[in-house]
C-alpha cells in the first residue's frame, strides 16, 4: 500500500482544483473522516487503487466546493421550491431503472440525467439543455465503460440515473461500499443522521431547476435506509416502490456490485461478497419496511409497483400511478414512452449471465429467509 490518505490533503487538492475554498455549511468532516480511515486501514488497496480513491474523494469536495459557490453567485437558486418529487424506491435489480426511464418520457416530469448530476456546476440551462459541452465531456469518459458493466448496467450522459449522485457530495454515500470493502464506514452509515444527505440532495435539486423546470423523479434503491429522513426533508414527497422475488434480485445485484467491486479494488472471493452484500440488502430493505410501518402502510403517498406487472404492461403501471399522483399522461407521453421501449429492449446489451450458485445463495433459502417481506406484498416466485 503507498502513502494514506489525509482528509485534508484531499481538501487542498480540491481547493487548488476548483480555486474556492468555502465548504458550506452542511458537515461532511464525520462522515469524511470515517471513511478515509476505512479506506486506509480496511479496504485492502494497493497504492494505484488507493490513489484511484483519493482522487474520487477529491472529486466530490471539488464537487461541494462549486456547488457552494453557484449558490452565492446564483442566489436566487435557493428560492426555489421543490414540490411533490416522485421517489422510486425497493429492492434492485426490481424494474427502477426502466421505471425511471418511462417516467422521463411523460411532459412535466424532469429526470435528473448522468451528466448534469456529475458535473452539475454551473446550472444547467434551458436554452443549451441539450447541447451543453458538458454533455460530450461525460460521454468521453463513459466511452471508458467495459461492455460487461453495460450488461448489468446501462448508463449514458443523457439518460437518467441514481439520485445518490444529488448527494454524494455529503459523504454519507452507500455507492461506495460497492467499491470497497469499507466495514468501518458501512456500520458508520447504518446509525448515520441522513439529514445532511438529504439536504445536500435537496439543494441540488434547487440548482437543477432553477433554470429547467419540472416535477422530480428520483430513484434509489438505498433511500429505503432512512425513510424518515426522506420525508423529513421532502414532507410532500411521494413513494413508487419496486417489488421482485429476491431469489432473483440477491444474484443480480451480487453479479453488479461483486464486478464493480473487482474493478475498483481487485479480484473478490465472490461467495463470500455475495453471502455479505445480500445481509447488507436484507437490512436495507427491512429498515425500509419498519419505517413505513411507522409512516401507515396504507399511506396514499405510497404506490407499489411488481416486476412482473411492469413487464406486462408498462403503460398500464403508468396511468395508474400518475392516476394516483395527479400526472396528466396524455397520448404524446404514451408515445414517448413506447418509442423507449422499442429503442431500448431488455437485451440491448446483450444476455447479463451468472448463477445463485456463484455467489454463495440458494434461491429456497432466500425464499424462507424473505418470506414474511413476500407475504406482507405477495411477491411472486419467480425462481
Amino acid at each position: 500500500m503507498g502513502a494514506e490518505l489525509e482528509a485534508g490533503t484531499l481538501a487542498e487538492a480540491a481547493v487548488s482544483q476548483t480555486g474556492c475554498d468555502d465548504f458550506g455549511d452542511i458537515p461532511y468532516e464525520e462522515p469524511l473522516d470515517v471513511l478515509i480511515g476505512s479506506l486506509n486501514r480496511e479496504a485492502g488497496l494497493d497504492s494505484d487503487h488507493l490513489a484511484a480513491a483519493g482522487a474520487t474523494l477529491t472529486g466530490l469536495l471539488a464537487k461541494r466546493l462549486r456547488l457552494v459557490a453557484d449558490r452565492t453567485e446564483y442566489p436566487e437558486v435557493s428560492e426555489e421550491d421543490v414540490k411533490e418529487p416522485i421517489f422510486i424506491v425497493g429492492l434492485p435489480r426490481s424494474g427502477s431503472t426502466l421505471l425511471h426511464s418511462l417516467m422521463g418520457r411523460v411532459a412535466g416530469l424532469r429526470v435528473p440525467l448522468y451528466w448534469e448530476m456529475t458535473v452539475p456546476s454551473p446550472p444547467p440551462r434551458l436554452d443549451t439543455y441539450t447541447s451543453d459541452p458538458r454533455i460530450d465531456q461525460i460521454r468521453v469518459a463513459l466511452a471508458q465503460v467495459p461492455d460487461e458493466m453495460l450488461l448489468r448496467h446501462p448508463v449514458a450522459a443523457d439518460r437518467p440515473e441514481q439520485c445518490n449522485l444529488l448527494n454524494d457530495w455529503s459523504l454519507l454515500h452507500q455507492a461506495l461500499l460497492a467499491y470497497y470493502h469499507l466495514p468501518s464506514y458501512r456500520d458508520w452509515l447504518l446509525d448515520a443522521d441522513y439529514s445532511p444527505a438529504f439536504e445536500a440532495h435537496y439543494r441540488t435539486l434547487q440548482h437543477l431547476q432553477w433554470q429547467v423546470p419540472g416535477r422530480w423523479v428520483l430513484k434509489y434503491p438505498k433511500h429505503l435506509i432512512a425513510l424518515d429522513a426522506l420525508f423529513a426533508r421532502y414532507p410532500d414527497a411521494r413513494i413508487v416502490w419496486t417489488h421482485r422475488d429476491p431469489a432473483v434480485v440477491m444474484p443480480s445485484v451480487a453479479s453488479l456490485t461483486s464486478y464493480i467491486r473487482t474493478t475498483a479494488s481487485g479480484p473478490v472471493d465472490e461467495v463470500r461478497y455475495g453471502r455479505e452484500w445480500t445481509a447488507f440488502e436484507e437490512l436495507i430493505l427491512y429498515r425500509g419496511l419498519a419505517a413505513r410501518d411507522r409512516i401507515g402502510r396504507d399511506d396514499d403517498r405510497f404506490f407499489d409497483v411488481h416486476y412482473l406487472d411492469l413487464m406486462a404492461d408498462p403503460i398500464g403501471i403508468l396511468e395508474a400511478a400518475f392516476d394516483r399522483f395527479g400526472v396528466p399522461f396524455g397520448a404524446d407521453s404514451i408515445g414517448g414512452v413506447e418509442r423507449f421501449l422499442a429503442d431500448n429492449p431488455q437485451t440491448k446489451h446483450g444476455v447479463h449471465r451468472y448463477s445463485a450458485e456463484q455467489f454463495g445463495l440458494d434461491p429456497g433459502r432466500l425464499h424462507r429467509r424473505f418470506g414474511a417481506y413476500m407475504d406482507q406484498f405477495r411477491v411472486k416466485d419467480e425462481a
